[in-house]
């Protein structure tokens, strides 16, 4: 049985997967960050260390925020992951600098 949601429901949708992906692209930029520099995140290594204080960065970071920017931007659904996959870039890239002048 297909359910035809109206268009408003849509929107809501966007704003979830946004919320979804750069939450998710900063968890891994995170990882990939500490990773990278500091070997596997196991308990009590250096990575694990890093990923500690990277999460700490990732809450000042205004994540809901960026989610929300994100949503306004790539609206349509038919069009969001074309739209997202820049906005993500952009993302992690200032995550990355943010990393890096910490000296994580």
């Amino acid at each position: 049985m297909a359910i035809a949601l109206p268009h408003h429901a849509r929107a809501a949708d966007t704003s979830e997967g946004a919320l979804y992906a750069v939450n998710a692209a900063a968890l891994a930029a995170a990882i990939t960050h500490c990773t990278a520099r500091h070997g596997e995140l196991q308990q009590g290594s250096p990575g694990a260390a890093c990923f500690v204080r990277a999460r700490g960065i990732l809450g000042t970071f205004g994540l809901k925020q960026r989610s929300t920017e994100v949503a306004a931007r790539c609206k349509d659904p038919a069009q969001f992951n074309t739209c997202l996959t820049p906005e993500i870039a952009r993302m992690t890239h200032a995550l990355n600098q943010e990393f890096a002048k910490s000296g994580i």
